[in-house]
Parts: structure tokens; C-alpha cells; sequence
């Protein structure tokens, strides 16, 4: 039976364990020097790169660069710098700091990683040393996985924090336009990203719980997240859907929903956090009915 008092407990001495944890603190590090590095790199392209794009168009138009309207030249910009515009999100993404675009854009590709190091060997690491038969004794399974689990959602929420202070902070110091508004966009960038990597980090967790050893975990974490890449990538093919119809499936994973959560519209945003979640939720509860049928 859960116990919502035993299961804040639990969290939260899983949240202070992991703070004192050598890994947490290297890889945070980590984090937060990518974030840094990755953030002044980009800004001095964006620097370089808005010069040449603003030559360009005044060349074309034969206007003074000083009178080009601002979103065109960041209409131009974007697509340069980052390599892609997608038509659909113009509004968006003309309306957010670059620096927040890049941010988000490397928190959703790298925040998989993060969990999968961070995380995947904690409940496994219980299971095998034997310390959590003394939590057993005194909740329930339930209770504690999903203690062990919310306390490891706090510390990838605290993970991204660190990620986006780094950036906002290299912006601060480096670009000279750069705006206030860019931290409220960091911290709803990191929410888009803390979402994402939910999903992963309900996955690792449910293999954790069913591994019982930490190396095996994380070797079977890594391959499934591989797995899961190369699985979602053939079943969303035009090569593959041009001979069996496949593509329907693509939306049982991550990564069909990591673009809607750019949308502005709540339509496209809401359904994807809540695939995102409900995928995460589906695969840790399948690994602790595994968990719930063994001896601890």
C-alpha cells in the first residue's frame, strides 16, 4: 500500500545521497562546463554569423544594415546557425533568445545520456549491496521504488538547472543584447527538457529495478536506448512505410514527440508531455512488477 509520507522520505534521502555522491557531482560538472563551453562557443558564431547575414541582406535589398527589420535578419540567422527552420514553429522560434534555442536543443539530445549515468544504477546498487531489504522492512516496494524514483526525477530537474544557470550566466557575460527574458525561456526550455528525459528516466529506472546488479543496468540501459533510436528510426522511414505502413508505431517513442514540444500550441504541447510521461510510467511500473515477483 503506498504511503505518501514514507515515499517523501525516501525521496528525499535519495535526493541527499545522490548530492553527496562523487558521480553526481562529476557529471553536473560536467554538464554545466558543456553548457558553458557549447554557450560561448555559440554566441560567437551567432556574433560572426549575424554580421555576415546582415551584409548580405542589406546587399540584396540595398538598404542600410542599420534599417533591416530584426526578424528578418533572425529569420535568416536561424536557419545559418543552427541548421535547420522548421515553417511550422517560425513564431516560436523567432520570438526566443538563440541562446535558449541552443539550450534546448542540447539539453533534448544529451539529457538521455545524463540519466542513463546517473541514474539507471541507483535502485539496482540497493538490490545488490542488500540495503534496500532495511528500507523493505519498513514501507513497501511500491513506495520505495517510487521513492528512489521521484527522488531521481529532482535530481535531473537539478542537473538541467545547473545546465541552464551556466548558459544563462556565459550570456550574460558575453553577449551584449543579451535580455532578462532569457531566463524565463532557459527555465521553460529545462522544463521541455526535464519532460523529455522523464520518459528515459522511467525506463532506466524499470531496468534498474529488474537488473539488480549497477554495470548490468546501465549496459542494458545503453543498449535499449540504442535500440530504441534504431527501432523508432526504421518504423519511421520512408523506405520502410513505402513497402509495410509502420509509421503509426513511431509514436510509441521519445523521439516522435521531441519536436511538439517546441509548439506554442497547447494542442501539439499537452499531448506529447503527457505520451512523454504515460511512455515513462508504462515502462517503470513494468519493470517493478517484475521487481514485486522477486525476492529483494
Amino acid at each position: 500500500m503506498l504511503d505518501p509520507k514514507k515515499l517523501q522520505i525516501v525521496a528525499r534521502f535519495e535526493l541527499l545521497e545522490a548530492l553527496r555522491s562523487r558521480l553526481f557531482i562529476i557529471v553536473v560538472s560536467m554538464y554545466g562546463a558543456g553548457a558553458a563551453i557549447g554557450s560561448y562557443a555559440f554566441l560567437k558564431a551567432v556574433s560572426a554569423a549575424e554580421g555576415a547575414v546582415r551584409s548580405r541582406l542589406a546587399a540584396q535589398l540595398q538598404i542600410d544594415e542599420s534599417k533591416l527589420p530584426q526578424n528578418l535578419v533572425r529569420e535568416n540567422l536561424i536557419p545559418l546557425v543552427l541548421g535547420f527552420f522548421d515553417p511550422k514553429l517560425k513564431d516560436e522560434l523567432l520570438s526566443m533568445p538563440l541562446l535558449t534555442i541552443f539550450y534546448g536543443i542540447m539539453a533534448l539530445n544529451f539529457v538521455a545520456l545524463l540519466v542513463l549515468v546517473v541514474s539507471t544504477g541507483t535502485m539496482a546498487a540497493d538490490l545488490s549491496s542488500g540495503a534496500a531489504r532495511y528500507a523493505l522492512f519498513r514501507c513497501d516496494r511500491l513506495t520505495w521504488a517510487l521513492g528512489k524514483l521521484l527522488g531521481q526525477e529532482l535530481l535531473l530537474a537539478a542537473g538541467l538547472a545547473v545546465g541552464a544557470l551556466t548558459a544563462g550566466l556565459v550570456g550574460v557575460l558575453v553577449d551584449d543584447a543579451f535580455e532578462q527574458q532569457t531566463w524565463l525561456w532557459l527555465l521553460r526550455t529545462s522544463f521541455r527538457a526535464w519532460l523529455y528525459g522523464s520518459a528515459y528516466l522511467g525506463l532506466f529506472c524499470g531496468l534498474s529495478l529488474v537488473s539488480r546488479s549497477p554495470l548490468r543496468a546501465r549496459a542494458l540501459a545503453l543498449f535499449t536506448w540504442i535500440g530504441i533510436g534504431i527501432t523508432h528510426g526504421l518504423v519511421t522511414s520512408d523506405a520502410v512505410n513505402a513497402r509495410v505502413p509502420l509509421r503509426a508505431l513511431g509514436y510509441i517513442f521519445p523521439a516522435a514527440h521531441r519536436e511538439s514540444l517546441w509548439s506554442p500550441d497547447w494542442n501539439t504541447y499537452l499531448p506529447a508531455a503527457a505520451a512523454l510521461l504515460t511512455f515513462g510510467a508504462v515502462c517503470f511500473l513494468a519493470g517493478h512488477a517484475v521487481f514485486s515477483r522477486r525476492d529483494a
